[in-house]
Formats: structure tokens, C-alpha cells, sequence
């Protein structure tokens, strides 16, 4: 006896098989969508912060040193100055130019006017300060004072020509005025120098 040829599988079994398939497939498709929208898991207790570095801050730069003035308390000592000012305020009492008036009129105003004299000894008349010094005599280093030097300091005139070396100013037919040093005494002192005291002051 023959064996018996095999049926093909039915429509409804055919069906079947493909409605398995697609169930896979779709299965498939869920989870792979599923694995991007899964969000990541959070960092372990355990595990060490990452410090934060703070950038170095940048220091200001130090402020520049007061630059000294030629004038008021840094004066340099050696430099002559006129007389300090007085306490008070001197009011004129005619209305005259001083500088104008020659050497026999200048004693008519005694109390705007005041005689002078330069280095080369050529006397003149000026105005008198408007604040004008009380004091009897100049200190060491006053210029140009309408008093006498005070005891112990000497009336001299000279100052250099640094431009050409070591060569005195010339004092015929200038307006220098003598300052009071105390010129003498075998030191080299405040206000001077070789040509206004050269027995203290070597070349």
C-alpha cells in the first residue's frame, strides 16, 4: 500500500503563522522604542563629586608713589626761598607801582614800598609783601631778605652753570639777589655751594 501524501497547511493556518509574526515583529519595534525613551540611571551614592575650580582672581596693581612737589613741606632745604609770610594781611594805602619808582622815591611809600639791593650791589625798589614777615633778621637760606642775615649767617651771592661744568654765573647786570648762609664754618651747608661760599665748598 502507497504511504499517503502530505495535505497542504489550510488557509486558517496559514493565517495564523502570519499573525505570529507580526506580533514578533511589533514586539521588536516596542522594545527598541522603549530602549531610547528610558531615561539613564542616576549616579551612584557612592560615587565622588568633581570638585569645582574657582579661576584666580587678578590683583589690582599697586597704586604709584605720591610724587613729591617742588613746593610746601617736601621743599628741598637746599633750594633759597624768600621770606615765610607773615600773619597778617598788608593793605595798601596808595595806589602805586613800586617797581617804578626809582631809589630816592621809593622811601616816600614806606608802607608799600621797600629797598633792595642785587648781588652786584645795584640797589632797587619793590612792592613789600602782602603778608609781610615781623621778623628782625633772615635765617640761613632766605633769598633777596629786606632784613639783615641773622648772627652767624653771611649776605652771598653766586650758583652754577651746570650746563657748562663747574663755572660760576655771572652776578654783573643781574636781577640775583644775595642769600644768607652760614658760610665759614667748614661745612658745605644748607643753601651752599662752590661759588656762593667757596671756603666750604670744594670744586
Amino acid at each position: 500500500m502507497a504511504p499517503a501524501t502530505p495535505h497542504p497547511p489550510s488557509g486558517a493556518r496559514r493565517r495564523g503563522v502570519a499573525k505570529n509574526l507580526l506580533l514578533v515583529i511589533a514586539c521588536l519595534l516596542v522594545g527598541g522604542a522603549a530602549a531610547f525613551v528610558v531615561p539613564p540611571r542616576d549616579t551612584p551614592q557612592d560615587a565622588l563629586p568633581i570638585p569645582v575650580v574657582a579661576a584666580p582672581k587678578a590683583e589690582a596693581p599697586a597704586p604709584p608713589p605720591p610724587v613729591k612737589p617742588l613746593t610746601g613741606p617736601y621743599r628741598d632745604p637746599r633750594i633759597p626761598k624768600r621770606m615765610p609770610p607773615g600773619p597778617e594781611l598788608r593793605r595798601p594805602t596808595q595806589d602805586v607801582w613800586c617797581e617804578g619808582l626809582s631809589v630816592e622815591r621809593c622811601d616816600d611809600f614806606p608802607k608799600d614800598c621797600e629797598l633792595a639791593t642785587y648781588c652786584d650791589g645795584v640797589r632797587f625798589c619793590r612792592t613789600q609783601p602782602r603778608y609781610p614777615n615781623e621778623a628782625t633778621c633772615a635765617e640761613e637760606g632766605i633769598l633777596g631778605a629786606n632784613v639783615p642775615c641773622c648772627p652767624g649767617l653771611v649776605p652771598r651771592c653766586g650758583s652754577l652753570e651746570h650746563y657748562v661744568g663747574p663755572k660760576c654765573d655771572p652776578i654783573e647786570g643781574t636781577t640775583a639777589e644775595p642769600v644768607c648762609v652760614r658760610c665759614g664754618d667748614g661745612v658745605c651747608g644748607r643753601a651752599e655751594q662752590v661759588c656762593n661760599c667757596p671756603e666750604d665748598c670744594a670744586r
